[in-house]
């Protein structure tokens, strides 16, 4: 069964990709476990988009046995809220770290930022960088998330919509060897880069979105245009809640997101 997801997974995810927050000690319990047990342990950070796919991205890693997830997310957040966390998961020695953010600048530490600002995008871009070092120091891979554009950014064709996508993709290159990046906000975007809010059904998952020039479709954006759940939006400070309904948005965020984890730890081989 293990193998056969991660196989459907690896099909998912497109070619061009290179739960609340958990607390310190069930984190600190969990690392502890995998490494008795010989597994990987691959680590999460990450907003309001990680929060929807972390339960996907946790079933997609963990699907073969050889992983352990540990997921640190909240609407809303920014690199900048997490680097105390960041530094105390680091000295449990993951073997892998996933970080995707959007550029928030709800919280206290991004004060002075305006939200998709040049100064905000340079903050996060400075902040991960830092985050970079500090798991790297650790031997840990890491992998730096790309993001879909919004419905807001694509409708008034905003020309700076892809800047943060672009930093984090550079700053990814300039790391050198074990630093990627994951473009996996293409996952759930239409032909260019395009906005959409639903996407033909994948082949393996429920379908129960609308049919689309007589094809089926599933929704993958909230109403709101940022997030994925079909039937429920962020809050004004980006918070969200936990989707009570499937979201293939968010599965195949997720999915995208978990690919490249799963080649490069060599995930898709069942245990044993």
């Amino acid at each position: 069964m293990g193998l056969a997801l991660s196989s459907l997974v690896l099909s998912a995810v497109p070619q061009t990709a290179a739960s609340s927050s958990s607390s310190s000690s069930a984190a600190a319990a969990g690392a502890a476990g995998a490494a008795a047990q010989g597994r990987a342990r691959v680590v999460l950070f990450g907003d309001s988009l990680a929060f929807q796919a972390a339960p996907y991205f946790a079933w997609i890693v963990e699907a073969g046995g050889r992983a352990t997830v540990t997921e640190h997310t909240f609407g809303g957040t920014n690199v900048c809220d997490w680097l105390p966390t960041m530094r105390r998961a680091a000295g449990e020695h993951p073997q892998a770290v996933v970080l995707e953010f959007v550029g928030n600048t709800f919280t206290r530490c991004m004060a002075g930022c305006t939200a998709g600002s040049a100064a905000a995008v340079a903050r996060t871009c400075t902040d991960l960088a830092v985050a970079v070092k500090v798991f790297r120091a650790a031997g840990a891979r890491v992998y730096l998330v790309g993001t879909p554009v919004t419905r807001a950014q694509w409708v008034r064709r905003d020309p700076h919509r892809d800047q943060l996508n672009r930093r984090i993709a550079a700053l990814a290159a300039a790391s050198g060897r074990g630093v990627a990046y994951v473009d996996a906000g293409r996952a759930v975007e239409g032909r260019g880069g395009a906005y959409t809010a639903v996407l033909p059904c994948l082949y393996f998952e429920p379908c129960t979105g609308p049919l689309v020039a007589g094809v089926r479709n599933d929704v993958v954006r909230s109403p709101d245009g940022v997030h994925f759940c079909p039937g429920e939006s962020g809050d004004a400070v980006g918070v969200v809640g936990g989707c009570t309904v499937y979201s293939s948005g968010a599965f195949r965020f997720a999915a995208a997101m978990a690919g490249p984890v799963i080649r490069d730890l060599r995930l898709g081989r069942p245990a044993g």
